[in-house]
């Protein structure tokens, strides 16, 4: 079979073989030849031959549509390199002005998401103490109102409608919800969905009202009362759990000796520089009256500060063996994906006794929350945890009045000493500003003394 001559044509936007038909009618009388064949065995090497030819003319047609797509396709990869290089030109310049659009957009969303919580705040009186928490709730934040395009009485009338359902609903849980009241509303916060809550509702209760019908079936007809004295030897958390079954069967008893051991020594005064200031994060709870576990640590965060300058610092993710209640974790931004594989409660409270020592433990509003978790955690691991410590909380409220403080949250106080928190509600961040809280609260103290 002869070689075929392909002849090719290109201009822009066309390119086309000028001999095509001729080609193909040229292979088509060739390949006849091939059409309707009967190998038998005796013919293999007739048959070797017959595919080798026609490899060979296939070969020949692939590696000459090669070469004509090289020779079309230079002046194309020449345009394209030099638009690329003209295109980059662009791109420095471009990617300098997006970043700074962009983080004017951020701006002008913060600022907007300022005007719509001071509107929110001017009108929110009916919420109560449950104001902050529902604004901050994912349920409550339409996030197009940010949106440039929003008119300010689209998003006001939005809030306004959205503060008086909330108003609605959470005054008719608060005067239904009995001692699920608190469970009632953190459900009501996830979706603002009432129709929701009050089928979690008829659940609880359908809970409680099988719990209580098996206490009655347990209760002794017997009414005939009469008393041991016992000398129980246990943990704290043991005796907590043994004194709420004698309250459940509704039995009468006298506290005659306390031999457990003592509460951690609470220090006053701002008169020392060494100390440990921590944070730490727990899972939330719906409550034991609705059949959840106590909360959990999932997080501590610890500053080591010794003669006024941090050494050292520390921060551990924990397993607490148990679910993070959803309100928390879109709180924290701790999910239990983060804590699945970190080691338990017990593993992380011994780190954090060593990394202490005997060093004064300083904390935010520790005393009524923080060192609850961590010291019946450091006992049920038989870790023993006898620090003294000192919250800034309780020492700033003496202040908040004369200085003219809203509140002496952590996050205001940092707000107010200008202590950035990269990442407030995360135990890390939180120990780090306390650092700063506690140093600028001494030299507060200092300048009233």
């Amino acid at each position: 079979m002869d070689e075929l001559n392909i002849i090719t044509r290109q201009a822009p936007g066309y390119a086309s073989i000028d001999n095509f038909d001729e080609l193909k009618s040229y292979l088509a009388v060739q390949l006849e030849n091939y059409k309707n064949l009967a190998y038998t065995e005796d013919d293999l090497k007739i048959a070797k031959a017959d595919k080798a030819t026609l490899n060979k003319l296939k070969k020949a047609l692939d590696e000459r549509r090669k070469e004509i797509k090289k020779i079309y396709m230079e002046p194309y990869l020449a345009v394209e390199a030099q638009i690329k290089e003209l295109t980059a030109m662009i791109d420095e310049p471009l990617a300098e002005i997006k970043a700074f659009t962009d983080r004017m957009e951020e701006v002008r969303k913060a600022a907007k998401r300022d005007e719509i919580k001071l509107f929110y705040d001017s009108i929110s009186a009916p919420l109560g103490e449950l104001s902050d928490p529902l604004f901050d709730s994912e349920s409550f934040f339409d996030k197009k109102w940010l949106n440039a395009s929003t008119k300010t009485k689209v998003w006001q009338d939005a809030v306004r409608e959205k503060i008086a359902q909330a108003a609605a609903d959470l005054s008719t849980i608060q005067q239904t919800g009995g001692r699920n009241t608190p469970a009632l509303i953190d459900r009501y916060m996830e979706s603002m969905d009432m129709a929701a809550t009050t089928a979690y509702q008829k659940s609880l209760q359908q809970t409680e009202a099988a719990v209580q019908k098996e206490v009655e079936a347990v209760e002794d007809e017997d009414k005939v009362t009469g008393y041991k004295v016992l000398k129980l030897l246990g943990t704290r958390q043991q005796m907590a759990q043994i004194m709420n079954q004698i309250e459940l069967l509704g039995m009468d008893y006298e506290e005659l000796e306390d031999g457990m051991p003592g509460e951690l020594q609470e220090l006053t005064e701002l008169d020392f520089d060494s100390f440990v200031a921590f944070d730490i994060e727990t899972t939330g709870t719906f409550g034991a009256a609705n059949g959840d576990s106590e909360a959990e640590i999932t997080e501590i965060g610890a500053v080591k500060v010794v003669n006024g300058q941090v050494v050292s610092r520390e921060d551990w993710l924990c397993n607490p063996g148990r679910k993070i209640v959803p309100r928390i974790a879109r709180l924290t931004h701790i999910t239990d994906a983060m804590v699945e594989n970190e080691p338990p409660v017990s593993e992380i409270i011994r780190r954090f006794a060593d990394f202490i020592g005997d060093l004064p433990l300083v904390g935010h509003n520790i005393k009524n929350s923080d060192l609850h978790y961590i010291t019946r955690a450091a006992k049920r691991t038989g870790v023993r945890m006898e620090n003294a410590f000192f919250d800034t909380y309780h020492y700033a409220k003496q202040f908040q009045k004369a200085q003219g403080w809203d509140n002496v949250k952590l996050e205001t106080l940092s707000r107010i000493f200008d202590i950035e928190q990269q990442s407030a509600h995360r135990a890390w961040c939180d120990a780090e500003a306390n650092v700063g809280v506690y140093f600028k609260l001494k030299e507060l103290g200092d300048k009233n003394d």
